[in-house]
């Protein structure tokens, strides 16, 4: 198993989220198309017990909505709050990627971001894959 399988494996998932334009894999300098999210890798850990090894990943996933009128702003995230996660929440084992783990979102931060000189609020989920 790798990082690139389990990432492929949750942009799947994020893309079936309605009303989400666009999904990537890096860090963007603009933003084309909104709302978009992009996922990038936060943190690992490699852990052994005995002949067992097990990766725990921290990834996070920023949305990002341009940020023009606060009430539309927020209008248009309140869905995504609890659909990002139910994607994900949908399949765990990111279609059969995950054969001895699972992915999750866990956690879910709000805050605005400046990305190409434009203002942006943002939702941060952060998502914890086991993979063993």
């Amino acid at each position: 198993m790798s990082y690139q399988a389990i990432l492929t494996g949750l942009q799947t998932q994020l893309k079936t989220v309605v009303g989400i334009r666009a999904v990537l894999d890096y860090v963007p300098t603009s933003v084309q198309t909104a709302p978009l999210i992009y996922s990038v890798l936060d943190s690992a850990e490699i852990v052994r017990s005995g002949q067992v090894r097990a990766v725990r990943y921290r990834i996070l996933h920023r949305l990002c909505v341009r940020w023009q009128d606060n009430e539309r702003a927020e209008w248009e995230i309140i869905p995504l709050v609890d659909a990002i996660p139910a994607a994900i929440e949908a399949d765990p084992h990111l279609g059969g990627v995950l054969t001895a783990g699972y992915a999750e979102i866990n956690e879910i931060e709000a805050a605005w971001v400046t990305i190409g000189g434009i203002e942006y609020r943002v939702l941060d989920f952060y998502s914890t894959v086991i993979e063993k």
